[in-house]
This record gives structure tokens, C-alpha cells and sequence, in this order.
């Protein structure tokens, strides 16, 4: 929580970004302090305090609430994808591609189409609920539990991080070609460094959550231990989102200084502030 809030407040501040990538990073860094939220409030006071909890109504909607957070998180990141391959591809129209007001709408489709996606989770039939004796979260054995965990769930987010993996691709290969082309103007040169490092940083944030997706349907079935399943299931599925905002922390160097930064701007505004200024002849021309 405490570092997707601190990469949440510098977004706001910084304008190293962009209009349309900064938004896009400020929505997977929300859906990211949401994941923490709900395993930080809900998931682990419940399971130290009363974990009958779980298995209430009210209780069972946590798991609807990590899925709502989680489709958030991995349609944004596509966005990105999506995002970082027009800039690569066509970085003279990408600003009338992604304008200000396609980015805020295809970000508001993107969080209304996450919230549909779990609407049958409202049901009790529609499980995906906190085990206590494994530390970890299941799909009930119901048909409807069946039907939005194979298909709304892992073959939704599979296809999201597969065609996230393809786009990435792509846009890799032409900034291959890209360096190996002629030499352009330095100011250029350094708007597409930038652009690159943009990517890398979107590549290292895709890759975190196909090991997690990895990790999560794959790994922890290999083992019996619940300690074990626990690690490559819970507590796989938290530290993603914890590392998908380091990872904007270490790629982005006005995010690492942002609370030095403002430290700094206090610091002055509070001396100069007390500062009173008697005006010389010259200062006044």
C-alpha cells in the first residue's frame, strides 16, 4: 500500500509522463493500492480475528473485490501496451490517437467493463472465497463458480497477458530497427530514450504478472505444503502488485525523488517566507 500510495501522489505531480501514458500508469497504480487494501484491511484481520468470517456473505465478497482489482490492473497494463507500441510505431500521430479524451474514456470502459466482469460474483453460486486451511483463494465447485474461473478469470487474463507479450514484441523489433536507422536530432534522441525506457518499464511490469499468472495456476499445484501454496498462490499475488510499483519507482527517477523533491520546495517556500526584502533602486527596474 505504501508504495503504489507514494508512486499515486507523485503521478500527480510529476509531468514526466505524459497525459495518456501518466493516466494510464495512475490507473494499474489504483488498482494496485486496491489489491493491497483489500489483503491489508479485509483479508488479514479477518483471518487473525474471527476467520468463520470467510465463509459469511459479506465476507466471501473479498475475493470479488481482488478479481474486480486484478482485471483493472491487467487491462491497464494492455492500455499500456497498446500505448507504448503507437508511440514506437507512429510518434507523430500518437498524440491525435491518444488524445485526452480517449485516454479518460477507454480508462473509464476499461474499470466498467472490470466491475461487469464480477457482477456474478454477487451470487453465492459465484464463489471465489478464502480458504483458512490453505491460506489462499478457490473457486467454489459449482458450474457458475467453474464458468467465471476458467473462462472470465484464467483464459480472460491468459489471452490480456499473451496479446500484452505480442504488442510488446512488436514493439521491441522496430526499436531494434529504430537504432539501427540514421541518426536524428538530439532532442529527439532524447525524447526516444525516454520512450524507450517507458517501454522497458511497461516490459518488466507484463512480465511480473505473467510469472505471477505462472506462479498462481501452475507452480503451487506441483506442491502439497500449504506453507508452499501459500507463497506461490497469497502471497504471489500481493508482492506483483507491490513490485509493479517499485518497478515505477526504479525506472522513473522524478518518482524515486518525489517526496525529497517536495521536502525540498517546503523547505524553501518556509525560508523564504520569512524573508522580508527591502527594495534597492535596482530592484525596482
Amino acid at each position: 500500500m505504501a508504495v503504489n500510495l507514494h508512486v499515486i501522489l507523485a503521478l500527480r505531480q510529476t509531468k514526466t509522463f505524459g497525459y495518456a501514458f501518466g493516466r494510464i500508469c495512475m490507473s494499474h497504480t489504483v488498482a494496485n493500492f486496491g489489491n493491497a487494501f483489500v489483503f491489508a484491511c479485509f483479508v488479514a484481520p479477518m483471518s487473525l480475528i474471527d476467520p468463520d468470517s470467510h465463509e459469511s456473505y459479506l465476507g466471501m465478497r473479498t475475493g470479488q473485490l481482488l478479481i474486480l482489482f486484478w482485471n483493472a490492473s491487467v487491462l491497464s497494463h494492455f492500455l499500456t501496451a497498446v500505448n507504448r507500441c503507437m508511440v514506437i510505431f507512429f510518434p507523430v500521430k500518437v498524440e491525435t490517437i491518444f488524445t485526452k479524451t480517449v485516454t479518460d474514456v477507454t480508462i473509464v470502459v476499461l474499470w466498467i467493463f472490470s466491475i461487469g466482469q464480477v457482477v456474478p460474483y454477487f451470487s453465492t453460486e459465484c464463489l471465489f472465497d478464502y480458504h483458512i486451511e490453505t491460506f489462499t483463494f478457490h473457486f467454489g465447485k459449482t458450474y457458475c463458480s467453474y464458468i467465471v474461473g476458467t473462462y472470465t478469470d484464467y483464459y480472460f487474463s491468459i489471452c490480456i497477458i499473451c496479446s500484452i507479450g505480442a504488442l510488446d514484441t512488436l514493439t521491441f523489433l522496430k526499436i531494434r530497427l529504430l537504432n539501427r536507422s540514421v541518426k536524428i536530432r538530439v532532442d529527439l534522441q532524447q525524447r526516444r530514450r525516454k520512450e524507450i525506457r517507458f517501454f522497458f518499464q511497461a516490459f518488466c511490469q507484463g512480465l511480473a504478472f505473467m510469472t505471477e499468472l505462472l506462479s498462481f495456476f501452475y507452480i503451487s499445484h506441483q506442491f502439497d505444503n500449504k506453507w508452499v501454496k501459500f507463497g506461490f498462490t497469497t502471497f504471489a499475488w500481493i508482492t506483483v502488485h507491490m513490485f509493479d510499483g517499485l518497478i515505477v519507482i526504479l525506472f522513473n527517477k522524478e518518482i524515486r525523488e518525489f517526496r525529497l523533491s517536495q521536502r525540498r520546495h517546503s523547505t524553501v517556500r518556509a525560508s523564504t517566507s520569512g524573508v522580508c526584502s527591502v527594495p534597492t533602486p535596482m530592484t525596482r527596474y
